[in-house]
């Protein structure tokens, strides 16, 4: 299965998870720091053709974000090899300032784009890009954690971002974990044949 569709399961159920935290968030909160207050603005051309081919990262909370968050891999994560994740910003509604930082799992090493510049006024549907690169430790499934820091002119928000890495066999690992996990409920079974 090609790189970029086992990222896009990978974000799909990532994001199926924060579905119902999200609907609740919005129906508890209609006027919240991203929500009845900011309208949403249109992007830009040129940063629709940016992100023409980038993956949106999974907003982890319960409310919709000011800001949206793309990546895209520049290669295919090898253990032990440096790899880029190029990513893109684009504020949605006015802002003061932006700044993101970036965290990652025990399995991958971050070397660099740990943080990015602090920036004043962003122009609502512009491309904002940035690199972060990581260095992954062994094979397996891996996030990384963007927490965008927001400030607008009434209040400041954060919003954490999820973002999948998959290095190596990847989900391979995981085939023997779920061929135990659908035998154990049936091991005991008198139905089971080998109890026969």
């Amino acid at each position: 299965m090609p790189m970029r569709t086992l990222t896009r399961v990978v974000i799909l159920m990532l994001g199926a998870l924060a579905v119902g935290c999200d609907s609740a968030g919005d129906a508890a909160q209609p006027n919240g720091p991203a929500g009845g207050k900011h309208a949403r603005k249109q992007v830009s051309p040129e940063a629709a053709a940016l992100t023409a081919n980038m993956v949106s990262a999974v907003n982890t909370g319960t409310d919709s974000s000011p800001v949206d968050v793309k990546f895209e891999l520049t290669q295919r994560p090898e253990v032990g090899k440096p790899v880029d994740i190029s990513l893109v910003l684009i504020p949605t509604a006015p802002l003061e300032r932006l700044f993101a930082r970036f965290q990652t799992d025990d399995g991958l090493e971050l070397v660099k784009g740990a943080e990015t510049e602090q920036i004043a006024r962003p122009v609502s549907g512009t491309a904002i890009s940035h690199t972060v690169t990581v260095i992954p430790k062994r094979d397996g499934i891996f996030t990384i954690l963007a927490i965008v820091l927001m400030d607008s002119a009434s209040e400041s928000v954060s919003r954490n971002f999820s973002i999948p890495l998959i290095a190596g066999s990847g989900l391979s690992e995981w085939a023997p974990q779920r061929a135990v996990a659908r035998s154990t409920p049936h091991a005991e079974s008198p139905e089971n044949p080998a109890h026969r």
